[in-house]
């Protein structure tokens, strides 16, 4: 009897333990949402007076489309996921890709672009999140000069 005492407490501990979890995670996703609607429409706002309805609304999608390019950029970078397109050699990671570099290099005439996106695949595995993010947040910028 002791011992099914035991499990049964140890159970409604654990089981309380991850309601709270659950419960304190849930509220941080809906808080962190309701401060994300807020400063999206105080933001909204600002640029609205300055530039109009429609460019603030452009300007907000282009931050959001820059803010999901980031974090698709974290979520591909935390599962290894090959390139199906790539040239043998290049979506291995290998450190000697020289000669696939080379070859790719070689069949430039036939898809510079399928190259270009090697190499930058290539580019892309050497750098830090940090400068993935950054390298992000400058050419977000530069967009939006642009426009």
């Amino acid at each position: 009897m002791r011992l099914l005492s035991a499990l049964a407490a140890g159970s409604q501990q654990l089981a309380r333990r991850f309601f709270v979890r659950a419960a304190l995670a849930s509220a941080c996703a809906l808080s962190g949402a309701i401060g994300l609607g807020f400063a999206t429409y105080a933001l909204f706002e600002a640029l609205r007076l300055q530039y109009g309805a429609v460019n603030a609304s452009i300007v907000l999608g282009a931050i959001y489309l820059v803010v999901a390019g980031i974090l698709y950029l974290c979520y591909r970078r935390a599962g290894p996921t090959l390139v199906a397109n790539a040239p043998s050699g290049l979506s291995q990671g290998r450190p000697g890709n020289a000669e696939a570099l080379k070859k790719a290099a070689g069949q430039a005439s036939e898809a510079p672009q399928a190259v270009a996106l090697a190499m930058s695949v290539e580019l892309v595995k050497q750098l830090t999140p940090l400068q993935l993010t950054m390298l992000a947040v400058i050419s977000g910028f530069v967009a939006g000069r642009r426009l």
